[in-house]
């Protein structure tokens, strides 16, 4: 499967909106043929990877990496990445087994369990300090740790975030409003602010680019830093994770630890669309004077806990999620609030 992923003029992400109007244009083929002077071409770059190479060299610490001398194994899922990324790994004096590293769009795409499994199994037998699964586009990773434990996108968020502001100054970082609550400890031990944005790859990016923010982290494995460019880039993020390690003199099996105390319960609430803005109504009445964020929903406090109620924008439910560091009582809220949004549609 290919993806094809339409930008506007300034690089950023075509709105949800206008991406699925064209679809549409396209589906239907309702659309005014070009004359053959009007039809615009296609451009090709001369030497992309190698300035790519040298940019992304450029942006990170090359000398502390290959003091490290990391041991890794890397499943590229048959990506353009492949042809890449072993040039940057020789630069950075990293000892790398890469799995699935040519690029094949016609290769199928192995179930993300199944090639978590293979690269979990091959890290603990190889002794990696760690595994790293990249997304055939290059933009998102699945870390595992040296005793082969998938780190899940929820935690690698708090890793990546507790690193970042530990090894650079900071003033403000962004984060999807579903992002757990320990992104807000960890930015409060730095004084660094926290900006939530919708949950999507177009949000993150307006937020690097218009809210003077130094770091966005995101809940899928995508993570976009300063100094480089404006999306998410796996390869960047993965040599930037192995740099913070290397700077820090840590490794993810010890530094996880310290972030698995928070437990997360969601519910998807089936809701008719026609009575979502009923809810919405009273979900707004309902957490009025409560500390919340308005964001792609209401993401609220009930004491030291955290509840983000939200309506699914194509299919017909909403989404409950509760967040604590007592599983009971995470467990309790999402359980109160979906029985909440059930009643709200009577």
């Amino acid at each position: 499967m290919t993806d094809m992923i339409f930008l506007s003029p300034d690089g950023m992400d075509l709105p949800t909106r206008k991406a699925r109007s064209i679809e549409l244009l396209f589906a239907r083929e309702d659309f005014r043929r070009a004359s053959m002077d009007k039809v615009g071409q296609l451009d090709y770059p001369t030497r992309i990877l190698e300035s790519y190479r040298a940019d992304f060299l450029k942006a990170v610490d090359v000398e502390s990496i290959a003091e490290h001398e990391f041991k890794l194994v890397i499943d590229i899922s048959h990506g353009g990445a492949s042809e890449i990324f072993g040039g940057i790994f020789a630069a950075l004096h990293c000892e790398v087994i890469s799995l699935n590293a040519y690029p094949d769009p016609s290769a199928e795409a192995e179930s993300l369990d199944h090639s978590l499994g293979q690269l979990s199994s091959i890290v603990k037998s190889v002794r990696a300090d760690v595994g790293i699964h990249l997304s055939r586009g290059a933009e998102k990773i699945v870390v595992v740790d040296r005793n082969g434990e998938v780190i899940s996108d929820q935690l690698l968020l708090l890793l990546v975030t507790s690193l970042f502001l530990s090894t650079y100054p900071a003033k403000k970082i962004a984060v999807p409003v579903m992002a757990s609550m320990g992104v807000d400890q960890i930015a409060e031990q730095y004084g660094v602010g926290v900006l939530r944005v919708r949950n999507d790859h177009l949000a993150m990016m307006q937020a690097f680019k218009s809210e003077d923010v130094d770091f966005v982290g995101g809940t899928r494995g995508g993570f976009i830093f300063s100094k480089f460019q404006l999306g998410a880039d796996g390869m960047f993020a993965s040599v930037k994770l192995l740099e913070m390690l290397a700077k820090k003199h840590t490794d993810l099996a010890t530094l996880r630890r310290e972030y698995e105390k928070y437990f997360r319960v969601h519910h998807q609430v089936p809701c008719p669309w026609s009575k979502k803005g009923q809810v919405m109504r009273l979900l707004m009445t309902h957490t009025e004077g409560k500390r919340r964020q308005l964001v792609d929903g209401a993401r609220f406090q009930e004491d030291a806990n955290w509840v983000w109620i939200a309506p699914n924008r194509n299919e017909a439910y909403f989404t409950v999620l509760a967040e604590s560091e007592r599983k009971d009582q995470a467990e309790h809220l999402a359980s109160d609030y979906r029985d909440q949004v059930l009643r709200w549609q009577e």
